[in-house]
C-alpha cells in the first residue's frame, strides 16, 4: 500500500476546512437574508391605519404607527392584536436568529478545536522526529568518538613499537661502536668498516 505524504494530507485537510468555512458562511448569509426578508414582509403586511374620510389622524412616525384620534373600540382592539402579532413574530425571529448564530459559533469552535488538535499533533510529530534525529546524531557522535579513540590508540601503539625498535637498533649500533673503540684502544689498530650487503 502506498503511503501518502504529509504534504498531501495537509492540503486535503486545509481544503476540507476551507469548504466547511465556506458552507458555514453561506448558511449564515442565508439566515441573515431570511430574517431580513421575514421582517420586510411583516412590515409590508402591517399597513398603517387609514382613517375614513373626515376623521382626523395624528402624524405617523416612520418606525411605528400611532393610533388615530377617533378610533372605535373595535379598531383599537384590531390594532392592538396586529401589534401583538408583530411583537410575537419579531420575538420568534430574534429567537431563531440567536439559535442559528449559536449553532454557527458552535460549529466554528469545533473547527477551531480541530485545527488546534491538528496543529498540536503535527508539532508533536515534528518534535519526536527532531528528538529521534538528535538521538541518532548523539549515537553517531559517540560511535565516531569511540572509533577515533580506537584509531588514536592503534597509532600510539604502532608509533610506540616503532620507537622501541629504533631505540633498540640505536643501542645495538652504539654498543658495536663502543666495542670497536675498546679494541682500537687495546690494539692501536683502526677497525676496518665492512660495507658488505
Amino acid at each position: 500500500m502506498m503511503r501518502r505524504s504529509y504534504d498531501s494530507d495537509d492540503i486535503v485537510f486545509a481544503t476540507a476546512l476551507a469548504a466547511s468555512a465556506h458552507a458555514i458562511h453561506s448558511q449564515l448569509e442565508a439566515a441573515k437574508f431570511q430574517v431580513q426578508h421575514t421582517k420586510a414582509s411583516n412590515t409590508r403586511k402591517l399597513e398603517p391605519y387609514r382613517a375614513p374620510q373626515g376623521e382626523t389622524t395624528t402624524t405617523r412616525s416612520s418606525s411605528f404607527l400611532r393610533p388615530t384620534v377617533s378610533l372605535s373600540e373595535e379598531q383599537r382592539q384590531k390594532q392592538t392584536s396586529i401589534w401583538g402579532l408583530r411583537s410575537s413574530i419579531d420575538a420568534k425571529a430574534d429567537a431563531w436568529e440567536k439559535a442559528q448564530i449559536a449553532k454557527i459559533r458552535k460549529r466554528y469552535e469545533k473547527m477551531h478545536s480541530q485545527i488546534q488538535a491538528w496543529e498540536n499533533e503535527k508539532k508533536m510529530r515534528e518534535k519526536h522526529q527532531m528528538e529521534r534525529k538528535k538521538d541518532e546524531l548523539e549515537q553517531r557522535k559517540s560511535r565516531n568518538l569511540k572509533h577515533y579513540y580506537s584509531k588514536i590508540a592503534r597509532i600510539d601503539h604502532i608509533a610506540g613499537g616503532a620507537r622501541a625498535q629504533v631505540d633498540e637498533k640505536r643501542k645495538h649500533e652504539e654498543s658495536i661502536v663502543k666495542l670497536k673503540a675498546r679494541k682500537m684502544r687495546s690494539t692501536g689498530k683502526t677497525p676496518v668498516n665492512c660495507f658488505c650487503f
